[in-house]
Order: structure tokens, then sequence, then C-alpha cells
């Protein structure tokens, strides 16, 4: 669940940083790559360049971000451990202690 919350976060930190600065890679370069200037549309009042720019790279780094912080955290913190017998424990009729 945290790691759903990393990738929201960062999401939209790094999706606002792209339409403030749209030069930022991977987005820009593959906008770049598959620019037809022919086209020119605004969505909102930003380039439609700018937004699908925004996505990519939004996308991309927080995939990279929340790997990061997965394997930085390690296994999960909440697991359960199995019930272990301790002899001599447990003083009832079904108990495994032989006395």
């Amino acid at each position: 669940m945290i790691s759903f919350l990393v990738f929201v976060t960062s999401f939209l930190s790094l999706f606002t940083v792209t339409i403030i600065f749209p030069d930022l890679p991977p987005g820009y370069i593959i906008i770049e790559f598959f620019r037809n200037p022919e086209i020119n549309y605004h969505i909102a009042g930003i380039s439609g360049d700018v937004l699908i720019s925004a996505l990519i790279n939004g996308i991309s780094w927080s995939v990279i971000i929340t790997l990061i912080f997965f394997f930085w955290r390690g296994p999960e913190k909440g697991k359960r451990n199995l019930p272990v017998w301790i002899p001599g424990y447990a003083k009832s009729s079904n108990s495994k202690d032989s006395s």
C-alpha cells in the first residue's frame, strides 16, 4: 500500500514539474522523435506535446522511484510469524507436555 502512495506522489510531482519545465527527459526526447510540426493542439491552454511528455515522464520516473523504494525497504515489515509451540508453556489437557 505504501508503494502505491509513493508511486502516486512521485507521479503527480513529476507530472507537475514536467508541465513547468517541459524539456526533461525521457518525455522530451520521445516527443521530439515523433513530433509532427503540422499538428498544433492545446488542451486547457497547455500544448498537447507537453501533456504527453508529462505523462511519459510521470509514469517512467515514478516506476523507477517506486522500484528503488521497494528494494530499499526490503521485504514486507508486516509479515506475521507462525505460532511456535513452546514446551511446558500451555498447561491444558491437550498440551503436548509429557508430564
